[in-house]
């Protein structure tokens, strides 16, 4: 972790300094939702929010190629991706839980001359892609060419290399399928296998966790252009984060295609969500 600077980020994503009193940071609306296409929202890790999105900002020609996470046949570990079409977008549905050096496609696509990207990531690299275009150091013009910026819940990631050795010697990866984090108080891994669905409690594999994810107080990726997270309690759809406006834009366009469904969210939910986004920042100034 290098040092960041919120107030900087903060006045470039919303054009107002940061708010330490803001769990979540700023925000236009927090709702539910869910990709209308049931085969989307099955292959997503919740409801599939993430790759209706991505699919409606491809189509509508919002962005000219993705920055995605996926793995590739025969690679046991996952990396960025440059997806291109709406094909390549979908084949990256899900999450990976480790770090997998996603941002590394970035560097691909502008070099390639991709000049309408869109970027999915956990709240680290969404910062990464803030300071990067606040200095933009190799005049890329990066403010204008990353057009969307998608962030993701995270809490913590495990080491991809440490990790997949774990799973290979728990199951064989190649019988691994779906891996998903309950919420608390589950305290577990839930891994889908040939054999069926595998629980391994959560604290054989804290050791496992990256060591810059204690460093960490953004839960909640603050400042994505719209992020999106588990809703818990309610399995098959996600929490759904607008913060700017073209975020909302994506979202609008998605509903008004038929590609996003939303609903209310609960009010104990929200304040659910405020409270564990704080308790991470607490933790971390307690630790400090």
């Amino acid at each position: 972790m290098t040092f960041f600077d919120a107030d900087e980020a903060s006045r470039l994503v919303f054009n107002a300094p940061y708010r330490e009193d803001r769990p979540i940071g700023f925000f236009r609306e927090v709702t539910a939702s869910r990709a209308s296409d049931d085969a989307i929202a099955d292959a997503g890790q919740g409801g599939g929010t993430i790759t209706a999105l991505m699919t409606t900002a491809f189509q509508e020609g919002i962005i000219d190629c993705a920055i995605v996470t996926g793995t590739s046949p025969g690679e046991p570990y996952s990396r960025g991706i440059v997806a291109t079409s709406i094909s390549e977008i979908a084949a990256c549905a899900g999450s990976r839980y480790v770090g997998a050096h996603s941002l590394g496609a970035l560097k691909e696509a502008l070099e390639r001359g991709f000049q309408r990207i869109g970027v999915v990531g956990v709240p680290c690299q969404v910062k990464s892609l803030r300071k990067m275009a606040l200095y933009d150091l190799k005049h890329e013009d990066l403010q204008q060419r990353i057009r969307l910026v998608a962030g993701l819940f995270c809490n913590w990631a495990f080491t991809a290399r440490e990790f997949a050795e774990f799973l290979g010697q728990e199951f064989g990866l190649s019988s691994v399928g779906k891996i998903h984090i309950p919420p608390p108080p589950a305290n577990r891994l839930d891994v889908e296998t040939d054999q069926g669905l595998r629980e391994i409690p959560l604290d054989r594999l804290r050791p496992l966790i990256q060591a810059a994810c204690g460093e960490c107080t953004d839960m909640t990726s603050e400042f994505a252009d719209l992020s999106v997270g588990m809703f818990e309690g309610r399995t098959g759809w996600n929490t759904l984060i607008t913060r700017t406006e073209a975020g909302e834009q994506i979202v609008r366009v998605a509903v008004e295609k038929g590609n996003l469904r939303r609903e209310d969210f609960p009010p104990g939910n929200l304040d659910h969500l405020m409270k564990a986004s704080a308790n991470k920042k607490r933790r971390r100034l307690d630790e400090a």
